[in-house]
């Protein structure tokens, strides 16, 4: 038996077919991805992932498209047409409209529908001009409103009115499948287009996020192991044995943490310069011409974050900390946990089903978060009462409570909130929302303590003989990779 073993692996290994390690390979659709790797594909085909983008029909609308309506707001209504919907919602014989009431006037253009955009939190939708543009409407749904809204309008705190809803179909970013395709699609391939994003000549293998958007294109992959048991079997080895990656395909649990974390950075990392906009639509997991694998990684905090900035989605807080939903990658990609540990996205959410956790309880303050915490920091997660201060178990003796506050702005579902920044070793700081206000510097204890003043929060820190975490500074500490520079 000891002679077979060795002997078999030979023969296995000797038979498979050669497998280079930089490759070139075509896209072919997560169904074919779907054949072999059953159990994961299942748990994509559930995920917001794979039903971010929708064909017009019955089983896309979470919105009312049987008599919707939308009005401009009392308070900016100017003209005489003004009482009249600005846009009508409605449905025939199978098909989907949106109908925007015209300048100056008591008269509506239809547009149909083609694309849905969204499901969880809004919807957008999406209507294909002459040139091939999939245009981006005015008007959008929020799932927990129940109610359709101007969503850009609210994002930028700007007067409703129907001329500023045609003029939102103008800019070069309403042209959905010139601009916000590329996340939301498989293999976006530009083929033609005109400098106004009037023409557009675009195809992708799939709608929605695909096994190959974070795996690279699986041609070589497929061919490959189709009917050859050798290879399949040596691949097993070198996977289970030798710690290596599948033939032809991307693994990012294989990969150093910049390379693997490129795949979430594209479409998350949106605190970028201009200069690298390109760079970031047009990266797909794998080699470049020269051989070298595809790292987004050195521009992960490139962009600097401006104190006060109030562009929306990328907001900075008055203290430098990243505000905006676009910056929550940035909180991480600025945290000792990205710089100094091999910390990743997937530790925690779920790579296939990207709404569910890795495991039961990590995505909220839990045993089972602190447990988590717990592999590296053992000495306060085992007595997590007397780092805290608070009973363990109880809410403010989690991890989260402190150390991941809720200071990110979201309004993508039109009902504004705040969620978790990812940054993870930020420490409270009431000294600093004294001094700046907690509208311009939010803290942790006041988050929970609500009713209570940051010179309470102080004061309490104090007692509790924490004053080296209450730094009188212009700027928070906790902005950028210094953030745990303050010892626990």
């Amino acid at each position: 038996m000891l002679l077979i073993i060795p002997v078999a692996i030979a023969v296995i290994y000797l038979l498979r077919d050669p497998a280079p390690e930089v490759f070139h390979a075509d896209y072919v659709g997560s169904q074919v991805c779907g054949d072999c790797h059953f159990i994961n594909f299942a748990a994509w085909k559930q995920s917001p992932h794979h039903h971010i983008v929708s064909e017009s029909g019955p089983d896309a609308f979470v919105a009312n498209f049987s008599e919707g309506a939308f009005f401009i707001p009392e308070k900016h209504r100017k003209t005489q047409f003004d009482h009249l919907p600005a846009a009508k919602m409605y449905n025939r014989n199978g098909e989907y409209f949106m109908a925007l009431r015209d300048i100056g006037a008591d008269t509506f253009t239809e547009m149909k529908i083609d694309k849905v955009i969204g499901f969880q939190y809004r919807q957008t939708f999406l209507t294909k001009e002459n040139g091939g543009v999939l245009r981006r409407l005015p008007i959008q749904w929020s799932v927990p409103r129940n109610e359709f809204f101007a969503y850009w309008n609210e994002q930028e705190q700007s007067i409703h009115s129907v001329h500023d809803m045609w003029e939102q179909m103008k800019p070069l970013n309403s042209a959905w499948n010139l601009y916000c395709a590329r996340c939301h699609t498989t293999n976006l391939e530009e083929h033609d287009k005109d400098r106004a994003h009037t023409q557009a000549d675009v195809e992708w293998t799939e709608l929605g996020v695909g096994c190959e958007v974070c795996h690279g294109p699986g041609s070589d992959h497929v061919e490959y192991m189709d009917d050859k048991p050798m290879n399949r079997l040596a691949s097993w080895l070198d996977q289970r044995i030798f710690d290596k990656q599948a033939p032809f395909i991307m693994n990012a649990t294989k990969q150093d943490q910049g390379v693997a974390l490129s795949v979430c950075a594209r479409c998350h990392g949106a605190d970028i310069l201009r200069t690298r906009m390109d760079l970031y639509r047009n990266y797909r997991p794998g080699y470049d011409e020269h051989g070298q694998l595809n790292d987004l990684s050195p521009y992960f905090a490139e962009a600097e974050l401006v104190p006060g900035r109030t562009i929306p989605t990328i907001e900075v807080w008055p203290d430098g900390r990243p505000k905006g939903l676009g910056t929550l990658f940035r909180s991480f990609a600025d945290s000792k946990h990205y710089q100094a540990t091999d910390m990743r996205c997937y530790d925690c959410h779920n790579p296939h089903d990207n709404k569910k956790p890795t495991a039961k309880g990590l995505l909220q303050p839990s045993v089972q978060s602190n447990q988590f915490c717990s592999d590296c920091h053992m000495d306060i997660v085992k007595n997590s009462g007397a780092h805290s201060k608070h009973k363990s178990g109880t809410e403010g003796s989690y991890c989260y409570d402190c150390h991941m506050p809720k200071n990110m702005l979201n309004q993508v579902s039109g009902v504004p909130h705040f969620v978790r920044a990812h940054n993870i070793g930020t420490i409270p700081n009431p000294l600093l929302s004294q001094r700046m206000g907690l509208e311009n510097s939010p803290n942790a204890c006041n988050e929970c303590h609500a009713d209570e003043s940051p010179e309470w929060a102080v004061k309490h820190l104090r007692e509790w003989g924490m004053d080296k975490h209450l730094v009188d500074l212009g700027l928070h500490l906790q902005r950028n990779a210094n953030s745990d520079n303050v010892e626990h």
